[in-house]
């Protein structure tokens, strides 16, 4: 484990340190903001909407649940059990904190990272893009994300990881399981 956290320490010292300019400073903080997004999401939705008209409420919901279990999970049960400080919270190395603020105290999984992926991974399963270049750009979008949450300094390489880890076995939970059940509810729904 001592090894496991010593490259950890060091991705996240190349990450944070190594790497630092003032245009991922300016760049990072903008890509990490949940508000900087919606604008896509908006445009998701309206996609779905002009794709699969009333079955597009199945697509929406189906992608909520995926970051709604993610967050609520990540937030509320994973890293209260794991307990592990953030590096803007701990003196265990030094940080660049290029943010304002360094967040909530516990840092495994990162929560960013898990909502990224099971919304990805989740986009991807369904197949409600046919690109295999728009199939990549979404999970490159949520590792870009995970890159940004390191480089302002409120999370190591490892949480990111386990985020991206845990997001997507959301996203393969919520597309056995809730997806179909979603699409066979509303199939029924709209031939009365």
């Amino acid at each position: 484990m001592a090894a496991l956290f010593a490259i950890d320490y060091l991705i996240f010292d190349f990450i944070n340190q190594t790497c630092a300019n003032t245009v991922f400073d300016f760049i990072f903080p903008i890509i990490r903001n949940a508000t900087t997004w919606i604008p896509l999401y908006i445009l998701v939705f309206m996609y779905l909407y002009h794709r699969y008209k009333q079955l597009a409420i199945v697509y929406i919901l189906y992608l909520l649940i995926a970051f709604a279990f993610a967050d609520a999970i990540s937030v509320n049960i994973l890293k209260p059990f794991f307990a592990r400080l953030r590096p803007c919270h701990s003196t265990i190395i030094p940080i660049r904190l290029v943010l304002d603020s360094c967040g909530g105290k516990w840092s495994f999984p990162s929560t960013h990272a898990s909502n990224h992926m099971a919304i990805a991974s989740s986009i991807i399963f369904a197949g409600i893009f046919k690109s295999r270049i728009l199939n990549f750009l979404w999970i490159t979008w949520a590792v870009i994300i995970g890159i940004a949450q390191v480089y302002v300094g409120v999370h190591y390489p490892s949480d990111i990881i386990g985020g991206f880890i845990f997001g997507f076995v959301v996203a393969i939970i919520n597309y056995m399981l809730f997806f179909p059940f979603l699409r066979k509810l509303f199939a029924n729904y709209l031939k009365r």
